[in-house]
């Protein structure tokens, strides 16, 4: 009994390490799931991407925050905007798009920081 019970044990250890390295390399635990400076809406959906955000959550450049949410309830995607001196940064965390409400030391110009 006691080695049925190790050997199990040591099955579910492998499974959930597996698991979660898979979910590493596929970026579930990053802030994108996909790398690079452009990419477009058809080709998120190719990718079977749940959410992207072009820019990467830097908050000195404009983004555009595309994700699947957006499209299951007939949103658009999100792009960065100033409203005064503060940034309003769409970004994703863990495969989920998120917004920010960033204070721009010298000021927001189009949907970036100065």
């Amino acid at each position: 009994m006691k080695e049925r019970l190790t050997a199990l044990t040591f099955l579910m250890v492998t499974i959930g390490a597996l698991y979660a390295f898979d979910g590493l390399n596929s970026g579930a635990f990053s802030a994108n799931s996909v790398t690079g400076f452009a990419v477009s809406e058809q080709r998120i959906a190719q990718q079977d991407v749940s959410c992207y955000d072009s820019d990467n959550r830097n908050y000195e450049a404009q983004g555009t925050t595309y994700a699947s949410l957006f499209e299951s309830t007939g949103e658009k995607p999100k792009s960065d905007v100033c409203e005064g001196s503060t940034l309003i940064e769409y970004f994703c965390a863990f495969n989920e798009p998120q917004v920010e409400f960033h204070e721009c030391e010298n000021g927001c110009y189009n949907g970036g920081c100065a």
